[in-house]
């Protein structure tokens, strides 16, 4: 009979038999596959631990044979190396079928050894420092040597690369290594940056680039991995493009779908002195989704249900699945009334790979949820067409003296929040205007309405007399330009709905009147949204802002160290140059005309230099603004004391208090009826102040508008720039208001339009206007181009009319369809896959496509929906922005847009004009219209590298932080070129802007292509 350790010592026995039999075939293996070798004269003559890599092989030895050799030598020495059993296992894949049972046996023993996957990579080769200019698509003088992927083959050999950061000019491949999973990769060059920074009188410098590559090895078919790289934009996994995130947040992974074998992993390293990064890899969770936990969530307000949408980051690491939410709902909720969930806007699925936040809308029978305003928990119940996860979630309730969080949706279909604080007191008439305040950068929300605080009676008192506070907020270095700025005005527009829309809200938040207001960056936010709508404008307060991004220390150096200086024509530069120009400030000062100003900013601020704040000063003293400047002894950037203890510091001592005071009693309301109109503007946005007009009696006198872009801004006295003569040149109306006269002097303006403004009126429907002195407008013109959206002043061949729908059709171009190129995703969007073509080309579309999508999000909290082009239609597209991926042969709805715009494509010419482009590797990013309000963005190559390299335009820009794609320098068309990699903007072979009606000018390009 058999004892129970009798039984043990058997079964190990056999066990240990076993293993030595599968030992046998690892051994046989070699040797046969060795012997085999030698018999056709293969030979392995170095020594193969100089050889680490695969890839290494096949270069030094010329064949897969001597490679497989090699590999065989070194696992006689050491059988325990799983990696190289991984790459044996992959030569073997490569030498085709009749090599299948030897690739198995390879990767069953490195799985046996490693696991079927890494979950980090412990060794990293870097090579660097490089120079590089603020844009990540600056040039990579790696590709001058073939490319990262050709140079990494060399990383084991004493080679050097040119570099003028470092003495002799030359740097070589180093080796560092990541120790442990939750361990980052520090990489610090042997460069003395105190002396270039001397010596070149720029910290600008101290920015470089690089690479770091390796290798990962997969031992299990069709493997499907999560991948985090923090501190990076993005890491190259056999050079398809996965997002990586620079804000270091752990909460995001990204799925790859990988075969069995050796995989290489390049990370493009962007860093300033040091450089500091960390990957790791994991298997996706058995469901293959996540509901991930959202970055913000609505307050009620005295118990009530103030705003109603969620925004739930959902996350689909399936490889080859595209994730349905097929239905939302609430659960095991403790206290209030009873909530319930739907989504919003449910038309696309989640593509694989794809992390996409989905929209969620709350309601109950019963708005005021919590009648003791206590804080309510409940569970968030997603279901997918996967399966389900639930979510834990808790609505703070915050009382009316207290600062509270709403959302809404914004101009891109993005749910957005910010925070606001009912006025203290009473409003005139129960309409209150608002102060929009604009925080700096790092700054939540709430903090920045909670600084809007003071000590009174022993407690603090938060919010502004007789004004709504309104403190939005979008993620990402937007700088409050391009998507921030929008965000900003959408959530005063949203604010405003939100309290006529309750009864129970006393108060009604004013869009229309607005007292702009912003710290550091906010300073230039205000700057920006002040004189780009300043008819809305009953003050304006910047405190410690910049003028422009570009001028501000080094953060953002318009080519100054860029390797494309040495090969960028001007013109290109002017193009690249013109995109940004409506974000500077000062260009823009004359649009304050008679609106207080108050500049104020500490003396001893180093953060933000007083200089720009004096400058700013000049300049409107120079208009003949109403501008104070108040200049602080003895503080820095940020303080919360001015002149006594909890006295309001910064943003609300006596001096702040006073001024909005002020503004506040400068315009007072009063009823007015306009000719008889009802109180709408153009873009159907009606007053519902009951009709106030405010600001008291006409105010005549001589002011300019200034229009760098019309796409962004309202106008000045009711006078707006539609369409320019020449796009993206400064745009003036001077504007001379009598009792009863207005003269208006245009230059480079093709259309504008007049609307009644709603503070400082002008009575437009009483004045005798003349434009440019040869056109005298009649009192029936003017009221119908006063009442009627479709109806401006156009100006052809010299002269000037009224004309209608001149901007509303597609072939003519217009506030909404104008560029550049970041204009695609300010208002909603979706990215369609070209799927036509080979399997491989779709494949690589779609994860393109889903690496778009996917920085949109980390960089902005953009919703980008991606869909198959097989899956919509182009009608289907009719009311929303389109990013197409994929030329005509690859992409079916790509020529519809093609064939509105001047490019052409044919048998790998890109035809521009006059000129044609025939590199081996070309690259097209084109705007084009869709419809007359709609925009559609074309993203092709005539090869595979030359979609990659018009992909690498999305790349965020401006680290640490990092502005979401398309969104700098770049215009309305690019064509990249051979020689783009190396030499960046400088291997644009043409750039530009589109005319008025789509065409060709040669006034807006950078290459000679202009129509004979």
């Amino acid at each position: 009979m058999l004892t129970a350790r009798r039984i043990v010592v058997l079964l190990m026995l056999f066990l240990l038999s076993v293993s030595a039999k599968k030992d046998t075939k690892v051994e046989d293996l070699l040797k046969t596959e060795e012997e085999r070798l030698k018999k056709n004269g293969i030979e392995c003559s170095q020594k193969p631990f100089i050889l680490q890599t695969v890839h290494s092989f096949r270069l030094k030895h010329q064949s897969d044979e001597r490679a497989v050799l090699c590999m065989i030598k070194w696992l006689q020495n050491k059988p325990k190396d799983g990696f190289m059993w991984t790459a044996l296992g992959t030569a073997f894949d490569k030498a085709g079928k009749k090599f299948s049972s030897q690739a198995n046996l390879c990767f069953k023993q490195a799985a046996k050894i490693s696991g079927k996957s890494p979950t980090f990579l412990k060794d990293w080769h870097y090579i660097g420092p490089f120079v590089i200019g603020k844009t990540e698509f600056d040039g990579d003088p790696i590709d001058a040597f073939g490319g990262i992927d050709n140079v990494s083959l060399y990383r084991y050999d004493v080679m050097a690369y040119p570099s003028e950061l470092v003495p002799h000019g030359k740097v070589m491949w180093s080796q560092v290594r990541q120790q442990a999973e939750n361990q980052a990769v520090k990489i610090a060059p042997n460069v003395d940056w105190n002396d270039l920074v001397r010596s070149l009188g720029s910290l600008g410098i101290t920015e470089w680039q690089g690479w770091a590559v390796g290798e990962i090895a997969i031992n299990q078919e069709d493997l499907t991995l999560l991948v985090q790289c923090l501190g990076v934009a993005t890491v190259y996994i056999d050079g398809i493009p996965v997002t990586g995130d620079v804000y270091h947040r752990d909460q995001f992974h990204f799925s790859v779908h990988l075969t069995r074998g050796v995989h290489v992993v390049a990370v493009k390293l962007r860093a300033k002195v040091q450089a500091i990064f960390q990957c790791s890899f994991r298997a996706p969770p058995k469901d293959g989704f996540q509901v991930l936990e959202p970055s913000f969530l609505p307050d009620l307000f005295e118990g009530y249900l103030f705003s109603h949408l969620l925004s739930i980051p959902v996350a689909n690491h399936r490889s080859d699945k595209w994730l349905k939410i097929t239905k939302v709902s609430v659960s095991d909720q403790r206290g209030g009334e009873s909530l319930q969930a739907e989504v919003v806007n449910n038309r696309f699925s989640i593509a694989p790979g794809q992390t996409r936040p989905i929209a969620v809308r709350l309601s109950s029978e019963n708005p005021h949820i919590s009648s003791s305003c206590e804080d309510v928990p409940f569970t968030l119940v997603i279901r997918t067409s996967e399966g389900q996860n639930s979510l834990a979630l808790t609505l703070r309730c915050r009382k009316k003296r207290e600062s509270f969080l709403f959302t809404f949706l914004d101009h891109d279909g993005s749910v957005q929040h910010a925070a606001a604080i009912a006025p203290i007191g009473e409003c005139a008439e129960r309409v209150c205007p608002t102060l929009l305040t604009l925080h700096g950068t790092t700054v939540p929300p709430q903090n920045q309405a909670d600084s809007y605080k003071r000590m009174v009676n022993g407690e603090y008192q938060f919010g502004v007399r007789g004004l709504w506070l309104l403190a939005p907020t979008r993620h990402g270095a937007h700088n409050w330009e391009g998507p921030g700025a929008l965000t900003a005005m959408t959530a005063l527009e949203r604010l405003s709905s939100l309290t006529r829309s309750h009864s129970w809200i006393d108060d009604i938040a004013s869009s229309q009147h607005v007292l702009f207001e912003g710290h550091s960056m906010g300073g230039h936010g205000a700057w920006h949204l002040a004189t780009h709508f300043p008819d809305r404008a009953i003050g304006l307060a910047a405190l410690a802002g910049w003028i422009k991004k570009e001028e501000y220390g080094e953060s953002n150096l318009f080519f100054k160290h860029d390797i494309a200086t040495s090969h960028t024509d001007a013109s290109v530069k002017a193009v690249m140059e013109a995109c940004i120009g409506e974000n500077d400030a000062d260009r823009h000062v004359s649009n304050l005309w008679n609106i207080p100003v108050l500049c104020r900013i500490g003396g001893n601020d180093r953060t933000v230099h007083p200089f720009f704040t004096r400058r700013m000063y000049r300049l409107l003293r120079e208009e003949g603004s109403k501008v104070t400047m108040t200049e602080l002894e003895g503080r820095e950037h940020w303080w919360w004391d001015t002149w006594e203890t909890n006295d309001g510091g910064v943003v609300n001592d006596k001096q702040m208090r006073a001024f909005a005071a002020d503004c506040l009693s400068a315009q007072v309301p009063r009823a007015t009826s306009v000719s008889g109109q009802d109180t709408c503007t153009k873009d159907g946005d009606c007053r519902k102040d009951g009709g106030k007009m405010w600001g008291g009696q006409t105010h005549a006198g001589v002011s300019e508008l200034v229009t760098v872009n019309p796409a962004f801004g309202e106008g000045l006295r009711g006078v707006r720039v539609v369409q320019q003569s020449i796009p993206f040149r400064t745009s003036r109306i001077k504007i001379n208001i009598t009792d009863d006269k207005a003269y208006l002097t245009t230059t480079n303006v093709r259309t504008f339009t007049l609307t009644e403004p709603p503070n400082r009126p002008v009575q437009w429907h009483q004045k005798q206007i003349t434009i440019d002195g040869q056109f005298e407008v009649s009192r029936e013109d003017v009221d119908l181009v006063l009442k009627s959206s479709a109806s401006n002043f156009c100006r052809t061949a010299g002269r000037w009319r009224v004309c209608t729908d001149d901007v509303r059709s597609e072939s003519q171009r217009g506030p909404l369809t104008q560029g550049p190129v970041r204009r695609i995703a300010e208002q909603e969007f979706v990215i369609v896959v070209g799927t036509q073509g080979k399997r491989e080309a779709a494949e690589r579309n779609q994860a393109f496509a889903v690496y778009v999508a996917n920085q949109f999000y980390l960089t902005s909290d953009t919703s980008a929906p991606v869909v198959k082009d097989t899956d919509i239609r182009a009608p289907q597209l009719e009311n929303t922005n389109v990013i197409l991926i994929g030329g005509p042969e690859e992409n079916q709805l790509t020529q519809t847009f093609l064939d509105k715009v001047p490019v052409t494509v044919k048998d790998r010419v890109i035809q521009l004009g006059d000129c044609s482009f025939s590199d081996g590797r070309l690259g097209v990013m084109a705007l084009a219209p869709n419809g007359a309000t709609h925009l559609a963005l074309v993203l092709m190559g005539t090869t595979t590298e030359g979609l990659a390299d018009v992909i690498s335009l999305a790349t965020p820009t401006i680290p640490p932080m990092a502005r979401s794609p398309f969104s700098n320098l770049l215009p309305d068309f690019v064509i990249t070129g051979d020689s783009y990699r190396r030499q960046g903007p400088g291997g644009f072979a043409c750039a530009g802007f589109w005319g008025n009606q789509w065409e060709l000018r040669q006034d807006l390009i950078s290459c000679a292509c202009g129509t004979s």
